[in-house]
């Protein structure tokens, strides 16, 4: 499964965006994709762990 990301950029950065793609043969898709997997990976975000630890409340 997948989920969609929606954010905004400027004009002159959406431009250089689609610049890029084009001389690298990639889609914009492709290449922002890309992006975030080398940033979470930069970052180790797969050792991030998130404990709850509020109680649970029994059903």
């Amino acid at each position: 499964m997948t989920k969609r990301i929606t954010f905004e950029v400027s004009n002159e950065l959406h431009r250089r965006l689609k610049l890029l793609s084009y001389t690298e043969g990639m889609s914009l898709g492709q290449m922002l994709r890309q992006c975030v997997t080398d940033f979470c990976q930069k970052h180790d975000a797969h050792l991030i762990e998130i404990i709850d630890k509020r109680k649970k409340v029994p059903e």
